[in-house]
């Protein structure tokens, strides 16, 4: 989805973080964090562990590595979080645990295997990534490719590499009232200590809680802390999903992004070369 010759380069060099580096991204990872080989055999392969093979779930990506020995080291201060960020690990599920679906409702359920039936007869329902609109949330904070963080003492900004995605989180301020819906929703944050905490909300219905597909309404809330460990060289990301119209509960996960000043963010265009743009309603890969 990125445009020009640029693209060859640009996923070439993804592969070779996402993958060739799966050894170092594993040694990187704190006990905390990384997956028993117990938790690993036993990750469910179909949603809901059903054995049913049209209900197959995508697996992980193993994500960015550490950043290159002799690199700039990260920030001393725990509050400062400007530079570039890549995500350890992504999932195509963002549920309660890896492989886990969301605490759906019923009907949204059944959306749901709609969906990744759908996907796995190669015929994906399109989505807003597909039509080169935002990824919407949290599913945009699981792209798996790098953040850039601009910090000013009112504002923070997170510029996604991907499709040029941005979020503003809007310190010690109230959300305003009559929020008109957007993709990425509307983002205020406070510090508790050493933790930016960010509650986002006016999120609208048209994108996906992850790329498996499933649902959520104008009505999500979504709380997010930030934290640096690892010495600055990890940021670490704690986030609880609530939406009262497709979630029976709300329910938390986390994620742990890589400190990478080593990495330009790169330019995507989607709109200049997709390649999986929709053909009624259905994604079509080019």
């Amino acid at each position: 989805m990125r445009s020009g010759l640029a693209i060859l380069a640009v996923t070439a060099s993804a592969a070779a973080l996402c993958l060739a580096s799966s050894a170092s991204a594993q040694n990187s990872q704190s006990p905390s964090q990384a997956p028993s080989a117990a938790q690993a055999a036993n990750r469910p392969k179909t949603l809901d562990n059903s054995g049913d093979p049209t209900l197959a779930l995508t697996g992980p990506l193993r994500g960015s590595g550490p950043a290159p020995a002799g690199s700039k080291p990260p920030n001393p201060d725990p509050k400062n979080f400007e530079g570039v960020w890549w995500l350890k690990g992504y999932e195509y599920m963002l549920g309660p645990a890896p492989g886990v679906e969301p605490p759906l409702k019923p009907q949204y359920m059944e959306i749901l295997k709609r969906r990744i039936r759908a996907k796995n007869a190669g015929t994906p329902e399109t989505d807003t990534a597909t039509r080169c609109l935002p990824h919407g949330m949290p599913r945009l904070m699981e792209s798996p490719y790098p953040i850039e963080i601009v910090q000013t003492p009112s504002r923070i900004t997170l510029l996604h590499e991907v499709a040029h995605n941005i979020r503003r989180f809007y310190l010690n301020q109230q959300h305003p009232k009559d929020l008109k819906p957007t993709y990425l929703g509307h983002s205020v944050g406070h510090w508790e200590g050493d933790t930016l905490v960010v509650d986002t909300i006016g999120i609208n219905g048209e994108s996906f809680i992850d790329d498996e597909g499933s649902s959520h309404s104008d009505k999500e809330h979504i709380v997010e802390r930030f934290h640096k460990i690892d010495g600055g060289r990890q940021l670490q990301v704690d986030t609880t999903v609530e939406d009262p119209v497709t979630l029976e509960h709300p329910y938390s996960y986390s994620r742990f992004f890589q400190w990478r000043p080593d990495v330009r963010p790169a330019e995507y265009i989607c709109e200049e070369n997709n390649r999986n743009a929709p053909v009624n309603g259905v994604t079509v890969a080019q």
